[in-house]
């Protein structure tokens, strides 16, 4: 599953399409990662201010890692973020 992840929302949707993939409910991860099912459920909807090492644990649990590449367009609008 590559993906393009520029927002929390963008993130929020591999993850939630991770865990669905393995059949997980929010609670198998969030066990697996060590984490409160709620930051399960708060990183799917994109809302959250979660440390990096958080979003790093949870990515673990469903076996993905992240990648950082050069962005493919030329343009940085930081207001779009």
């Amino acid at each position: 599953m590559d993906r393009i992840i520029r927002s929390n929302n963008d993130l929020g949707a591999a993850i939630r399409q991770a865990r669905k993939a393995k059949n997980w409910r929010q609670v198998d991860v969030a066990k697996k990662a060590s984490v409160r099912q709620a930051l399960v459920s708060e990183l799917e909807s994109g809302a959250t201010t979660a440390k990096l090492d958080t979003i790093v644990k949870v990515l673990a649990a469903l076996d993905l890692d992240m990648t950082i590449v050069p962005r493919r367009k030329a343009s940085f609008d930081p207001t779009a973020y």
